[in-house]
């Protein structure tokens, strides 16, 4: 238990630093520019989302996940994968929904570090059992996130942060960001943390080197292929049909994660307008910290969860312990502070964010349900509530956008919601959502004894 607190407690307060430098980044800007942001970067999240085709969870779980080379596939096809989705996003998509093209460029290239390269490098280093060297790596990620917040807007935070807490009043040059190598503060920010990411990657790669395990592994490879032509060989440095098959499944299950939270910032984008849009992605920065915890804790029991419930009650206690409370003390404190910290300039920031508070205490208990269902490998289940819920919320929000734009152009009026609080529905979505997740999870959850014969069965079978 002590492993997996220490565990989730790092990626905790790594998630809390880049949600922090979001922060001060919003602080930094006009809304309208973090919203441009924050839509760029949660399509190319989206993106990264498709290229990794669940290889982390693959390198996570399997045998082959302890070799450099499973690694380097992985990435390979990864990233190649991401730079092709990418060049089409950006000549097909981006300009349609008026993203800045170097805005989208870098923040599609902070993605393929983040969430290709670094994901992977991390399950490696988790299948080692080199938890010291993941807690190092969450550490850095944010650490580079901060590193390019200061770059772009340091000087005029500090200035700013003095007004805030002295009350002392400065001009408008010394509170006014200003960006480094001639850019405005958002590219400055995309560009420096895009590049130090890359960096961290680059290091994270010399970090779960494995001579021994690797060597063993390139022996075995070279053992099996004895025998097998050179068309072959070469074909074994892609990962085989069932690792695809198998990343597919947890790919699946990645897409309506990203629907669960993040996907609701582009739903944002096409429904409102881009103050509000930069409001939720000023929220859902915050609570996608808060979801680390239990999406973390997810992660460290899975490959544990192989017989028996006793480490399920582990996570329970813990992740159930801690939703509580912090649901409680973000929808009371959280919203107060964030309107202090960012001066009013977010609309229907305090609404949102106690919408999101809600949210986030019922997915502690879905993915709490959905771990209890990965126990028992009863995988078609969790797929079919996660497919629900994903549905929900996507046609939820799409429908609400297309409403929202069919009463603004009744009036003549683009956006105009006519007296309807289209928003505060919007908001109601993601709730509604967990709430028929975890009901559908609470039902499919089999007795004890069932449970235990669920393993028998899966042990037999695999015999």
């Amino acid at each position: 238990m002590s492993e997996a607190l220490i565990f989730s407690l790092f990626n905790l307060m790594a998630r809390g630093l880049s949600s922090a430098a979001g922060l001060l980044l919003a602080r930094a800007v006009a809304p309208e520019a973090f919203g441009e942001y924050a839509l760029a970067l949660n399509y190319a999240v989206l993106l990264g989302v498709l290229a990794r085709m669940g290889g982390n969870e693959v390198l996570l779980v399997t045998r082959d996940g302890a070799s450099a080379s499973a690694l380097r596939r992985w990435m390979g096809v990864g990233i190649s994968m991401y730079a092709l989705l990418a060049i089409g996003f950006a000549v097909g998509i981006a300009p349609l929904l008026g993203l800045s093209a170097f805005i989208f460029a870098f923040c599609a290239l902070r993605a393929a570090a983040e969430q290709v390269g670094l994901q992977m490098i991390n399950s490696r280093l988790q299948r080692q059992e080199r938890l010291g060297r993941v807690n190092l790596m969450t550490v850095l990620i944010s650490l580079a996130v901060a590193i390019a917040v200061a770059c772009a807007a340091g000087p005029a935070l500090y200035h700013q942060g003095v007004e805030l807490v002295t009350g002392a009043e400065f001009s408008a040059d010394l509170t006014t960001p200003a960006g480094m190598f001639g850019l405005a503060p958002v590219p400055t920010f995309v560009m420096v943390s895009a590049i130090a990411l890359v960096i961290v990657m680059a290091l994270g790669m010399w970090l779960s080197r494995d001579a021994l395990a690797d060597a063993r592994a390139e022996a075995d490879a070279a053992a099996g292929q004895e025998g097998v032509g050179q068309e072959g060989a070469g074909q074994r440095r892609l990962p085989s049909k069932a690792d695809f098959a198998r990343g597919r499944g947890f790919l699946y299950n990645n897409l309506m994660s990203f629907a669960y939270l993040q996907a609701w910032v582009i739903l944002a984008g096409l429904a409102f307008a881009p103050a509000q849009v930069a409001s939720v992605s000023v929220v859902t920065s915050i609570v996608f910290a808060l979801y680390v915890f239990p999406t973390s804790l997810y992660r460290y029991y899975l490959p544990k969860l192989t017989h028996g419930d006793a480490r399920l009650k582990e996570y329970l206690v813990i992740a159930s312990g801690f939703a509580l409370p912090v649901a409680g003390g973000l929808a009371l404190i959280a919203p107060w502070l964030a309107e202090h910290f960012l001066s009013g300039a977010y609309p229907r920031l305090t609404l949102t964010l106690r919408a999101f508070a809600l949210v986030y205490l019922v997915h502690a208990f879905v993915t709490c349900a959905f771990t209890r269902l990965a126990a028992l490998r009863l995988n078609g289940k969790r797929l079919l509530c996660q497919s629900t819920g994903a549905t929900l919320v996507v046609g939820g929000g799409l429908a609400i956008a297309a409403l929202n734009h069919s009463l603004g152009n009744a009036s003549g009026d683009t956006g105009s919601l006519l007296g309807v609080d289209l928003y505060s529905l919007f908001l109601c979505v993601p709730v509604a959502a967990e709430v028929v997740m975890l009901a559908m999870a609470i039902l499919f959850q089999p007795s004890l004894s069932r449970g235990g014969k669920a393993h028998e069965d899966n042990a037999a079978a695999s015999a």
